[in-house]
């Protein structure tokens, strides 16, 4: 029985040992880069593509003038010489809470089926298939008739992209800029677990009807940033994959090394009882 004693606290910890152990080599990123400082002089290839407008995307479309007053009727309900979102929301909430709650006044711009909006005064425009920069400039040239140097800002407030499985902080995001890449949007979400997969990360990409699955591995450089998926695009989802050590960690696998230590255990009571006999 004494050996029994002696034995448990060693028992003890080999349990845990074996139900919390987790390799630190699967966690760290960008494992192929060495230590020493490293300047890369070859251009980027991997460039941000401007987002094209479709249809049922929200756009918040602010019209001004040298002309005071003369915009007004173009902007929906607010007056001339204020951003629409600073006039309705406030200027002193973050980035994101302004598109979410611009969204759901309804002071955005809804693209129909058919790629066009309804606007005040000009009627149906298109803008399906036009960056926002160029969205701006066609409705610029429409307002010339009617203003005196009109200036057009239009801005997504749909812009979004989801990130699920092993994160932090899962869910759904808003991107006020309209461009962000995996790494901006893992951090979003507080950055994976360490029971996520960080050599194989889907993205999944919907555009003019087609869904696109890509894969990256964050352990290698060149996967990473050479990949057509490294900037997402609007309405992007993100899943990180859990590891096995995740499915090792589960309660099953506590049940398991449970009965494992039961086993040593027992086996030790019958060996320290046939020695004191």
């Amino acid at each position: 029985m004494r050996i029994l004693l002696r034995l448990w606290p060693l028992t003890f910890l080999l349990a845990v040992f074996m139900s919390a152990c987790t390799s630190t080599k699967h966690i760290a990123y960008f494992q192929d880069i060495g230590d020493s400082i490293n300047v890369v002089k070859e251009p980027i290839q991997s460039i941000p593509v401007a987002p094209e407008i479709e249809p049922d995307d929200i756009l918040l479309i602010e019209v001004s003038s040298p002309v005071p007053g003369a915009a007004a009727i173009y902007n929906q309900g607010t007056s001339s010489g204020s951003s629409t979102l600073d006039r309705y929301i406030g200027a002193s909430s973050t980035a994101s809470s302004l598109y979410n709650r611009a969204a759901q006044m309804n002071l955005g711009y809804l693209v129909d089926s058919s790629g066009s909006i309804n606007f005040p005064v000009l009627g149906m425009i298109h803008l399906s298939g036009l960056t926002i920069v160029e969205a701006g400039d066609t409705i610029e040239k429409r307002l010339e008739q009617y203003l005196s140097k009109p200036f057009v800002n239009v801005r997504f407030l749909n812009y979004k992209v989801t990130i699920l499985g092993e994160v932090a902080h899962p869910g759904t995001f808003t991107i006020p800029n309209q461009r962000i890449n995996l790494l901006e949007a893992l951090g979003m979400a507080g950055d994976m677990t360490i029971f996520g997969k960080r050599t194989n990360v889907l993205i999944i990409r919907e555009k003019d009807g087609i869904r696109k699955f890509g894969r990256i591995n964050l352990n290698n450089s060149n996967s990473l940033f050479d990949s057509p998926f490294y900037h997402l695009q609007q309405g992007d989802v993100v899943y990180v994959e859990p590891r096995r050590s995740k499915v090792w960690s589960s309660d099953q696998a506590i049940l398991r090394n449970v009965s494992i230590v039961a086993t040593i255990l027992s086996t030790l009571s019958i060996l320290a009882t046939r020695i004191n006999f």
